[in-house]
């Protein structure tokens, strides 16, 4: 069979290479301009400061939005609106009472979800049809980790009996898992619909990740249950890591979400990480990590033409069937999974931002050192999400039943996300460096009114630091009693590294990850993030 031009593997090379390069000549555009024309460099510099600074502003907005829409939604008992739905006329009365006591624009948007649908009562699904597959993925975590995960499953405020949890143990680490496992189904089984565990062993032309592991329960659960009566369309499955805890609503709050929509075919599910189970335990820089990482989803829930799929998410079995489950032949399987949904869609595929919690762990080490080594390496497994950006290429080239603006448009969001994460700290740390050097330059008025406007900038920088401080307190699970005030006081502190978390922590591992791929040293597993708690849960609140 003759290979297409754009799947040979010169054309995917020059694609795996192509971020890298921009990002590094971005990067070093500053330190050549500083020698051409070193005004045109202050130019440069200052309106890339300005559009920073407009960027700066738009998220903070979107921050806070997105902020006050997941407190709303994590006080709602949606397993009471979710009854309400056997009469749309109930649910139309709840938005609108709501909407006329707090004027918030949430609900006024919920509000006119439920009346586009035309009071068509028909159109809404019985939400006692659904049933949820819950796939916990397990690596070398243990007992302390997998059983609290299940007992917030279990707390949960919906019927257990429409649960199906599935846990996905790996063969490499079998002994640990089998004598977990067994706690587990003895004292927990029979509160759900069903209990089951397998084992993945790794196959030829698997990659060794999260990935492979789930397909294989995945697969599996379907095989033994596709005969049992349930349609793929009524069974909702979500995955999670081993870690993960949902939140309370996080169930009813899904379900309706999926019989409220019309076309909830197509769509994927996408809660909101809070990396805040064990926050109070890491040290100051994963701190920021973990605060950072949960708030940008809050951003891209606002921009949902831009959110993908990250960690836990929700897909119908119906959906998982068309794209053959995850992909077992990439390390970063969640964000991939976005695309394989939109290309075997055909591009009719969208993520809905639920604005509820699932609760994950920050990342923890033996001690400071090796906790900020697990932070970089977690964080570079992540920016390996890069090698999506071929895949794009490719099937936006395959695909043309999708509109070719849409196509460019995907390939422009995956490669800009990407190129701006390597590189944008980088310029904005070290753009300025050869103009300081540079004496001709210093003399002129352009170096002192652009070096004025790059410290009120630095200025409002504290505006977005103060922010983060502000909301993170609404949201962080109570302190345990073993911490004292120090910490704190350290929470505020904290926010004083921001900028070396920005360069070292964030950008240099998405800098390597690019690099890589120039050089053809790519990541050959999955870098499994350890696991460790020094403080039991506390109560996360609602």
């Amino acid at each position: 069979m003759t290979e297409n031009w754009y799947e040979s593997r010169k054309f995917i090379r020059f694609l795996e290479i192509i971020p890298g390069l921009f990002a590094w000549g971005f990067i070093a555009l500053p330190f050549v301009l500083a020698f051409v024309s070193p005004v045109a460099l202050g130019v440069l510099i200052m309106l890339y400061s300005m559009i920073w600074l407009g960027k700066a502003l738009n998220i903070s907005r979107h921050l806070v939005s997105g902020f006050f829409r997941l407190r709303k939604n994590m006080k709602i008992n949606w397993l009471d609106l979710l009854k309400k739905t056997s009469k749309i006329k109930k649910v139309e009365t709840f938005w609108l009472n709501r909407s006329k006591r707090f004027k918030k624009p949430s609900d006024k948007e919920e509000l006119g979800l439920v009346r586009a649908l035309g009071s068509r009562q028909d159109l809404i699904k019985d939400w006692r049809d659904l049933y949820h597959v819950v796939i916990f993925a397990v690596s070398s975590e243990r007992l302390d980790i997998t059983e609290s995960s299940l007992k917030f499953i279990i707390a949960s405020n919906y019927p257990n009996d429409k649960i199906i949890v599935v846990f996905a143990g790996e063969e490499k680490y079998k002994e640990g898992f089998l004598e977990d496992i067994k706690i587990l189904e003895k004292k927990y089984a029979h509160k759900f619909k069903d209990f089951r565990w397998y084992l993945h062993t790794l196959k030829d032309g698997e990659v060794v990740g999260k990935g492979s592991n789930i397909t294989n329960a995945g697969k599996k659960f379907w095989k033994d249950y596709k005969n049992k009566g349930l349609l793929p369309e009524n069974m909702i499955v979500t995955t999670l890591d081993a870690d993960h805890t949902v939140h309370c609503e996080y169930f009813a709050r899904l379900s309706y979400q999926y019989v409220m929509d019309s076309n909830r075919h197509n769509k994927t599910y996408q809660p909101i990480p809070l990396l805040f189970n064990n926050i109070w335990d890491v040290p100051m820089l994963n701190r920021i990590a973990a605060v950072s990482t949960s708030f940008w989803q809050f951003i891209e829930g606002m921009r949902s033409y831009k959110l993908r799929t990250f960690a836990a998410h929700s897909q119908t079995m119906d959906t998982l069937l068309k794209t053959d489950f995850w992909s077992v032949k990439t390390i970063v399987e969640d964000g991939h999974q976005y695309w394989r949904t939109y290309f075997a869609l055909g591009g009719d595929a969208h993520i809905v931002p639920m604005y509820i919690p699932v609760y994950q762990d920050a990342v923890l080490g033996e001690n400071v050192w090796q906790s900020i080594k697990n932070q970089y390496k977690q964080l570079r497994r992540w920016s390996w999400g890069v090698t999506d950006f071929p895949f794009v290429v490719i099937n936006a080239i395959k695909h043309k039943e999708i509109p070719l603006f849409e196509r460019l448009l995907q390939i422009y969001r995956q490669f800009i996300s990407f190129f701006t994460w390597a590189s944008a700290s980088f310029f904005l740390a070290t753009s300025w460096i050869p103009l300081a050097l540079s004496q001709a330059f210093q003399d002129t008025a352009f170096a002192h009114n652009s070096s004025l406007y790059a410290s009120k900038t630095l200025s409002f920088a504290w505006f977005g630091v103060f922010l983060n401080y502000w909301l993170s307190l609404f949201l962080f699970p109570p302190k345990p009693k073993h911490y004292g005030l120090r910490y704190n006081l350290e929470m505020i502190f904290q926010w004083v590294f921001s900028p070396i978390f920005a360069i070292f922590i964030l950008a240099l591992p998405a800098l390597e990850t690019q690099t890589r791929l120039i050089i053809n040293k790519r990541l050959e597993y999955f870098w499994v993030t350890p696991k460790l708690r020094k403080s039991e849960l506390t109560h996360l609140k609602k």
